[in-house]
């Protein structure tokens, strides 16, 4: 019994050394996403592209990362990414087959690193599949077309009298201008309220939604490969990700002002010559959502 108890620390041991000398010896690196993806349709093709840099400083390549994605741990896909552009940068086409909460996650090197949480729409139909839409006009549109009908009616009346009176052209013509404007006016006032409301529907279905500064903050410290050097409690589900402690503060309970943040996201080495933290090329609205989030409470 004894030796069955030596064993099982001997295996524990074993594991602990799998998971923690790749680190020591230079096994982790930084997954940086270059952008959130927006307005996923399930059926329609996304490329994504990230970046790989060892320490968060070396860009890595030659290697050959993965993206999985599952929507509840039933319908799974994988895709390899393809090196493109500047070194360690790499590019990955996604189709997501339905639409849902789809949890995805890039593997490059050691990294096994999860991405927000993707909402994937469901695909518009086409036109011709599409229901009636029986859209109510505004009442500025009704009263503009009323002004536009009773102007052609009043002006079809002028003309029949001149035409019949003096046999004048002019009334002949004035008579089908009026009738022609005021056709136009029934056709559209019953097509463009319809063409509006469809139009809402397919912005709807897109599946974009305004997010919070500190929402789309909290999304990016993820998507940016903040949380592999930073531990912060704010983010949901902060256990499941890999953060590597090798001295970066812990963000959890951190606030700064907002100036000092900005200057040290945008580029860190203008704050501390020898800072190990990566220029991540991060975009105005990127630092400000960052921002917002590392000060939230």
């Amino acid at each position: 019994m004894f030796s069955h108890f030596r064993v099982s620390i001997a295996i524990a041991v074993i594991l602990t050394l799998l998971f923690t000398i790749p680190v020591f010896a230079g096994g982790w690196a930084v997954i940086t996403l270059d952008e959130l993806p927006t307005g996923v349709v399930a059926g329609q093709p996304i490329t994504v592209g990230f970046t790989v840099l060892q320490h968060g400083r070396t860009p890595m390549s030659g290697i050959f990362p993965t993206v999985t994605a599952n929507l509840n741990k039933e319908t799974e896909f994988v895709v390899n990414a393809e090196s493109d552009g500047e070194p360690g940068h790499y590019v990955a086409t996604l189709t997501f087959p339905k639409e849902g909460e789809w949890r995805w996650s890039i593997q490059a090197f050691t990294m096994d690193q999860t991405m927000p949480m993707l909402s994937v729409a469901a695909p518009v139909a086409a036109s011709a599949e599409q229901p009636a839409v029986n859209a109510e006009p505004s009442a500025e549109s009704i009263l503009w077309l009323m002004i536009v009908r009773m102007a052609a009616v009043a002006g079809g009346l002028v003309g029949v009298t001149l035409a019949f009176r003096n046999r004048i052209r002019l009334g002949a013509a004035l008579t089908v201008l009026c009738l022609v404007v005021g056709i136009a006016s029934f056709m559209t006032g019953s097509t463009i309220p319809a063409v509006e409301a469809q139009g809402e529907m397919a912005s709807k279905s897109s599946g974009e939604f305004s997010v919070s500064q500190v929402e789309l903050g909290r999304r990016l410290f993820v998507a940016k490969g903040c949380i592999t050097c930073h531990r912060n409690s704010k983010v949901e589900n902060s256990s499941e990700y890999w953060t590597i402690d090798m001295g970066a503060a812990n963000l959890s309970r951190f606030s700064a002002s907002p100036e000092a943040l900005r200057l040290r996201l945008k580029n860190p080495s203008s704050v501390k010559s020898d800072a190990e933290m990566p220029t991540l090329g991060l975009s105005e609205g990127e630092i400000e959502a960052l921002i917002a989030f590392i000060n939230s409470k």
